[in-house]
């Protein structure tokens, strides 16, 4: 903004310096206004909300490819018959096609208020060729006449057109649908060639006799087998991505459940955007209600605002390349899934020393009573050496505050932790409680595991500790004493129970979560019809993007 000051007009009869002219400082206007809207790394709300992802043009034209290989392969596979007066052909089959799909993107409906949906047109055009055998008969009452033989028929202006929509379906729901009144084919000007009789150049010239009915025929089958191949693609592509259940279990008990149905679908002459708020649902306790997201700077029909700009672009108001597919994962997404293990106490952790070696004591870890592992951890033995057992109890006290910066997924909370020494002669208990602030710093990658694609986090952590309570307990021959009070920093019991929980929350308490979460947060990429060859991701103030690129498509199943 600074810089729009430095823009001025200067209109002087006498001095040396030069007037900028009207050009120049339009020039500067754009630059600054390029360089202000560059700097810009924040979603425009309302997509600052669950998850939105952005399917490029290149990956539906690679959809496109990949579907049309299949029709291609149905066609080969199956043949067809019929008949024209006296002539009647049968077992016509497509032996060699040439064809190639391409694409446009239309946006239809309403956008506006988030009803609007996503035309693919598809055409496909190339050339085929296809053979099968032919009769001619004749007959009366004293005398029949029966000609046959071979029949190749070739086009090379062979078209298909099509179109899937991504949008709100009849049922009210968002997602694929595929209408098969939309297919419509031309095989063009036919070259059909009749052999195997002696006389057959004859048919040759009145064979346009059934030409027209051969043509309708191959023009009825080339839309049947495109029908059932896009039918299936976008039924299949549909159940997977939008209706299944996405679910984070725990190992000791509860699940996260997640429902990527979207809300809005729309998007550009490039794109197609998917936007869904992501609801969850902890231990079958719905935690989050659906909600409509719409496009940026577009207002709901029922909230107009005036003089409020429209998106033109979708597919630039979303972060990520013009290339495979990005996946914005938002901070309202984050934080609600890390709130929602929260209410899963997964910061709740019980440790019980099972056995000592040299200057590391192993715990079992434990939640509710149900073993989690074991957990191995440095021990200050010269301060701590005369007590025999020792127990650590760790729980949150307040649900965590998470921001994402460009390093990662920052999550600070309180946690209490209670830690118990006990001494068999002389017979003594110390407890000691902790508050501290921990703050835990993540990262994400993306892996196959257990079956489908999910972000496996990686943890590393810090945390501040400080005192707040202290009580001992004494038995000497029979006479017991206790107390309760404050250990002054600097005592050396004190220390060693600092250092000992120090190590326990920035490195056994991180590889506790990720062990506890290890199946990662579900993603709704269909891993049986896709596979991801490279994966980015980068993490940005109030979102991470992931960009998936040199996926390869299968649908031969």
């Amino acid at each position: 903004i600074s810089l729009l000051y430095t823009i001025k007009f200067e209109n002087r009869a006498i001095g040396t310096k030069r007037a900028e002219s009207a050009s120049e400082m339009l020039v500067k206007l754009v630059l600054v206004l390029f360089l202000v809207r560059a700097s810009q790394t924040t979603l425009v709300s309302p997509l600052n909300k669950g998850v939105i992802g952005k399917i490029s043009e290149e990956f539906l034209q690679d959809f496109a490819d990949e579907v049309t290989d299949k029709a291609s392969t149905l066609l080969k596979s199956e043949s067809f018959s019929g008949s024209s007066g006296l002539f009647s052909y049968w077992g016509v089959r497509a032996n060699g096609l040439n064809l190639h799909p391409s694409i446009t993107l239309r946006n239809d409906g309403s956008p506006g208020n988030g009803t609007g949906q996503l035309v693919i047109d598809v055409k496909i055009g190339g050339s085929i060729q296809a053979s099968g055998s032919w009769r001619w008969r004749k007959k009366t009452w004293w005398y029949s006449v029966t000609l046959s033989g071979g029949v190749d028929v070739s086009s090379s202006g062979f078209s298909i057109g099509t179109s899937v929509i991504l949008g709100q379906k009849s049922d009210g729901r968002f997602g694929f649908s595929y209408q098969p009144s939309s297919c419509s084919a031309d095989m063009g000007s036919l070259d059909i060639d009749i052999n195997g009789s002696w006389y057959s150049w004859i048919l040759d010239i009145v064979v346009w006799l059934f030409e027209g009915n051969l043509k309708d025929k191959m023009e009825e089958n080339a839309c049947k087998e495109v029908n059932k191949v896009f039918g299936a693609a976008a039924d299949d592509f549909d159940d997977a991505m939008f209706h299944q259940e996405f679910s984070l279990p725990l190992k000791t008990g509860g699940e996260l459940k997640v429902d990527f149905s979207p809300s809005a679908i729309t998007g550009g002459d490039t794109c197609a955007v998917i936007a869904s708020p992501a609801s969850m649902e902890v231990s079958g306790k719905n935690t989050s209600s659906s909600e409509i997201v719409t496009p940026p700077f577009i207002p709901t029909t029922d909230q107009p605002r005036k003089g409020r700009r429209q998106a033109r672009d979708w597919c630039s108001a979303v972060p990520g390349p013009n290339s495979g597919v990005s996946i914005v994962l938002t901070e309202d997404l984050i934080s609600r899934v890390i709130q929602n293990l929260h209410h899963l106490n997964l910061l709740k952790f019980e440790l019980e020393e099972s056995s000592r070696s040299g200057d590391e004591v192993s715990f079992d870890v434990s939640r509710y009573g149900t073993r989690l592992n074991t957990t191995q951890v440095k021990f200050p033995e010269s301060d701590l050496s005369g007590f025999t057992r020792m127990t650590v109890k760790i729980s949150s006290t307040g649900p965590p505050k998470v921001r994402i910066t460009s390093t990662g997924v920052s999550v600070s909370v309180n946690l209490r932790a209670r830690v118990a020494l006990f001494s068999d002669s002389p017979k003594l208990e110390i407890k000691t409680e902790f508050e501290t602030l921990t703050e835990w710093q993540g990262t994400v990658r993306l892996a196959k595991k257990d079956g489908r694609y999910s972000l496996i986090p990686n943890v590393t952590a810090s945390a501040d500790l400080w005192a707040v309570k202290l009580y001992a307990g004494i038995d000497i021959a029979g006479m017991k004493e206790s107390g309760q009070g404050r250990l002054d920093e600097g005592d050396r019991i004190l220390d060693a129970i600092e250092r000992l929980l120090n190590g326990m929350l920035e490195e056994n308490l991180a590889e506790m979560i990720e062990e506890d979460v290890r199946s990662g947060i579900p993603l709704n990429i269909p891993q049986e019809y896709l596979t991801v060859g490279r994966a980015d991701i980068s993490y940005q103030e109030e979102y991470i993007l992931l960009h998936l690129d040199d996926i390869s498509i299968d649908l031969q199943q």
